[in-house]
């Protein structure tokens, strides 16, 4: 289209080139169909051809768009199901953890934790959540951390054991360990205040024992005198 075609239009038809600006505003902003509408009624001239090759533009460029968009909203979806899986799995885990490291009520104030398997770090930290809470709930003036089924564990939890009895005394329960086999024992051992902020008894009935036997000791020690 020669410049002498161009400003023919410009002279005899000027709405048409100030449709042509308005369509390409408005595929500028995403508004494709508005676009296309504005040019349904090209005609078959110079001018129109440059409508024409405007329309295919456009209609190209529609289709691109709408092929992104549904591109990201299947990434969108893909997303939101990946988290929703990964919630599930950390819920599944919570609940696998605090069933595999159950509270037990063993006697009036009287809580029971039985681990059985690997103590490691992260569960170490469960433990205490768990039984902390537990303690608050129920006002339980004893408890007794059991590893009959724990084989060993390493410098790093043994430490965490002990955090994890300070921190029940601190919330005004005593913590009795139950149960330590020589591998754990070794590992206690070697830790500077184990020996002294550890009271380890043989055994999970040895371990209630003391309890109660602590407890009916301080209520007698609190009975007004007759």
């Amino acid at each position: 289209m020669s410049t002498n075609d161009v400003e023919a239009v410009l002279a005899d038809e000027p709405d048409r080139y100030h449709r042509l600006l308005a369509v390409i505003g408005l595929a500028s902003v995403g508004e494709f169909a508005k676009a296309l509408a504005q040019l349904s009624t090209a005609r078959e001239d110079a001018f129109g051809m440059l409508e024409e090759g405007l329309r295919l533009f456009i209609t190209e460029l529609q289709i691109t768009h709408d092929e992104r968009e549904q591109a990201l909203a299947a990434l969108l979806r893909a997303n939101q199901e990946i988290e929703q899986k990964l919630a599930l799995i950390e819920a599944q885990r919570h609940e696998i953890r605090q069933l595999s490291t159950p509270v037990l009520d063993l006697w009036e104030g009287v809580l029971a934790v039985p681990i059985v398997g690997t103590l490691d770090h992260a569960r170490a930290i469960e433990v205490t959540d768990t039984l902390l809470q537990r303690v608050v709930a129920t006002r339980a003036r004893s408890a007794l951390v059991d590893l009959t089924g724990v084989a060993d564990v390493d410098a790093g939890t043994a430490d965490y054991l002990l955090k994890l009895v300070a921190a029940v005394k601190l919330v005004g329960c005593q913590c009795v360990v139950t149960g330590v086999s020589p591998a754990v024992a070794e590992t206690l051992a070697a830790l500077d205040d184990a020996p002294r902020a550890l009271r380890c008894l043989p055994n999970l009935r040895e371990g209630l024992r003391h309890c109660l036997t602590a407890r009916a000791a301080s209520r007698a020690n609190t009975a007004p005198a007759g």
